[in-house]
């Protein structure tokens, strides 16, 4: 059962102002909430059964109950756990706590709407494929670039590039026994979704890296993984879900290597070993 409060998180900015409204609500009063059926819930907020179905779907219930069954499990107090706001008031100490409570917050709500189902073929793709593509843009591109970093140490054949004419120039090269890894925080980005059309169009297993479940790209992607993050006054989203992109990214990489030991192995240490001797 996923957490009321996460999907709220990951769909709020493609909501409505009806089904906004509706969320208001069922943060202030979740216990209430969970016990009114929809008509109920219908005369307490002012909004249409239409509306508040439509919006449990939204949100990635399969109908009203399986929210309802979420909301349950809710208390009010548990919103103002997530993300606190930084305010010029608080103190050095407080700003540090209330930013890396954040960066753990990130952390945490990217992991509980992880779909096991995509991880499971992402690394199949991975794992099988004679070369992997990593490309990003923007602030995506730091993510490419780790995992780039991290992928250079298995036997896996990768394939990275910070401009993006180099980046359709590496993908052209690209086809079905491969792997792409794309990272777009917005999910909407021309040039990525570019990218990404080219990909479908060699039949190349696109794994995709968002912030944005509804996104386009997400649409296209064969494999798509969501890092949740909230905008303040003070940090972006596309800045805060960055440490949640950078770790599913790592994910990829880690559950690749173990799956591929015996080939990794080897020319991990070999890497490790080229790296020491320029230490000395």
């Amino acid at each position: 059962m996923h957490d009321f409060l996460v999907q709220l998180q990951i769909y709020k900015p493609n909501l409505s102002g009806q089904e906004k409204k509706l969320a208001a609500y069922l943060q202030a009063h979740p216990d209430h909430a969970s016990q009114a059926n929809i008509s109920e819930l219908s005369q307490l907020t002012g909004v249409s059964t239409a509306t508040i179905s439509r919006f449990a779907k939204a949100l990635g219930y399969t109908n009203f109950q399986a929210l309802r069954m979420a909301l349950a499990q809710t208390s009010p107090e548990d919103d103002h756990a997530l993300f606190a706001e930084l305010s010029p008031k608080d103190s050095v100490d407080t700003l540090a706590q209330k930013i890396f409570t954040s960066n753990i917050d990130a952390l945490r709500t990217t992991l509980a709407n992880l779909d096991t189902d995509a991880l499971t073929k992402a690394v199949k793709w991975i794992t099988h494929a004679e070369h992997l593509g990593l490309f990003g843009l923007g602030a995506s591109n730091l993510v490419a670039l780790d995992g780039y970093h991290k992928f250079l140490r298995t036997a896996i054949p990768v394939a990275y590039a910070a401009d993006y004419h180099m980046q359709l120039m590496a993908a052209t090269h690209l086809g079905p026994r491969d792997a792409m890894i794309l990272t777009s925080h917005s999910g909407e980005d021309k040039d990525a979704i570019a990218l990404a059309e080219l990909t479908k169009k060699q039949q190349v297993p696109l794994i995709v890296i968002t912030g944005s479940p509804t996104s386009r790209l997400v649409k296209m992607a064969d494999a798509a993984f969501v890092a949740v993050a909230e905008e303040s006054r003070y940090r972006t989203e596309a800045l805060h879900a960055l440490i949640a992109e950078i770790s599913i990214m790592d994910t990829l990489f880690m559950i690749s290597a173990i799956k591929t030991d015996s080939q990794t192995a080897p020319l991990f240490r070999q890497v490790r070993a080229t790296i020491d001797a320029t230490r000395h």
